[in-house]
Order: C-alpha cells, then structure tokens, then sequence
C-alpha cells in the first residue's frame, strides 16, 4: 500500500487523536483496525480530532495533560505511513476513547459513537478509560459531568 496522505507536521502539544490513534496498532487486543481507510485513501479534510491537541479543536490537555501520548514515528514507519516531521505524537487507545468523550460531551453532543466493546474489549481498558474521565470530572460542567456518567453506565 503507498499512502494518498502525509501526516502534517504537529506543533509541539499535538498528537493524532480520535480515530486516527484508534488505528494505529498498539499492543493487546485495543484498536479499530481501519489503516486503508484511515491513512491510505485521498482525503480532502482531516476529521474534528484528526490531529488534536493544543490549538486543535478537540483539545483535552488541560484535563489530562500527557496522558497516554507517546511518540509513534517508529510504527508509522513500519506501516509506511507518511509523515512531514518527527517525532509524530499520538494518543493511546484508552486517551483517544477518552478524548472523544469528553470532546462530544463539551460540545453539548452525545458521546453514544464511542463504543468501547469495538476499541477496548477488555475490562481492563475500560476501566482506564473511565478512570481517565473522572480526571477530568471535577473541571467539567455538571450537566456534562452526567453525560459521563450515563455513557459510562452504558459502556461498562
């Protein structure tokens, strides 16, 4: 496979996040698992969290921090995934899950697509994951608070 896409270079506080780091293989059993979709095809436009991060609109470093990013260069290079620059950054899949949570629940919109039974099928990532979120529960607004809360009682 040659890539139809190069991963722009990220500014310092950035890191492939949502789906993209969903589909990058990591090690157990989490991941989506879509490369060609993902990294091979001609895109016109990244998605919302696409790259994420500081000064990206999916942001969750202040709830956090570096949490589960780590330097991924060494396995776009095995996977021949183009990038402008190194280090390429990215989030783990238990902080991609989360950052598409708390993402969702801050814009007022339901975090239903975030299915952790497709990402993250071991008890043990999921709960993580939630662990992550109550990070950054006590900095959200109580109503998004308890749009956590019921889709985390749907996901556990």
């Amino acid at each position: 496979m040659i890539s139809q896409f190069s991963i722009p270079k990220l500014n310092k506080g950035c890191y492939l996040g949502g789906m993209a780091a969903l589909n990058i293989p990591g090690s157990g059993a989490s991941g989506d698992w879509h490369l060609q979709q993902t990294f091979f095809r001609p895109r016109r436009k990244l998605s919302r969290s696409f790259i994420s991060g500081e000064g990206c609109p999916t942001n969750t470093n202040k709830y956090f921090g570096s949490e589960g990013i780590y330097d991924c260069t060494s396995i776009l290079d095995e996977l021949s995934i183009p990038y402008e620059s190194s280090p390429v950054f990215a989030a783990s899949h238990i902080r991609a899950a989360a950052d598409l949570v708390i993402d969702a629940v801050l814009r007022g919109l339901s975090p239903d697509f975030v299915v952790l039974d497709d990402w993250l099928p071991l008890a043990i990532d999921k709960a993580r994951v939630f662990e992550l979120l109550e990070r950054a529960m006590r900095y959200i607004p109580v109503d998004q608070q308890e749009a956590v809360r019921k889709w985390k009682y749907k996901s556990a």
